[in-house]
């Protein structure tokens, strides 16, 4: 029998996209790392105002997720450093979450929803995440 166990909600949605990039002053003599591309994820984790409405749905993401796809896509395929947005900032991972944190965090807010983690993958064994602080 189905019952209702209490406990926290959350959602994820996701976006691929293929980009290159390069690491300013990466190296101890001061020099810029390689240019070099990676297959990238960045998965968001949301929560709604209230943990779960009436109708059993936490957070309806697909605000969230229109939104978080023409982020992708205007990182898609592009070396990053080139990207308006990364002007005069290091393009790390922590630096992409932070970048889609602030791509998102309007939309999110004004469909009653909160980012609780956004992961950046470089490939299938590098990650970063970011928390918002609340």
């Amino acid at each position: 029998m189905f019952t209702q166990e209490n406990g926290k909600f959350y959602v994820r949605i996701e976006g691929r996209f293929e980009s290159a990039h390069f690491l300013y002053q990466y190296f101890a003599d001061g020099t810029d790392e390689p240019i070099h591309g990676h297959s990238w994820k960045v998965e968001v984790y949301l929560e709604g105002k209230t943990n779960i409405r009436p109708d059993g749905i936490s957070y309806d993401f697909l605000t969230a997720r229109n939104k978080l796809l023409a982020l992708v896509h205007s990182i898609d395929h592009i070396l990053i450093n080139d990207h308006p947005d990364f002007k005069g900032i290091n393009p790390t991972s922590e630096n992409v979450a932070r970048w889609f944190y602030s791509g998102l965090k309007e939309e999110v807010k004004a469909s009653d929803g909160k980012i609780q983690r956004i992961v950046i993958h470089e490939g299938p064994e590098n990650l970063a995440f970011f928390e918002p602080e609340t």
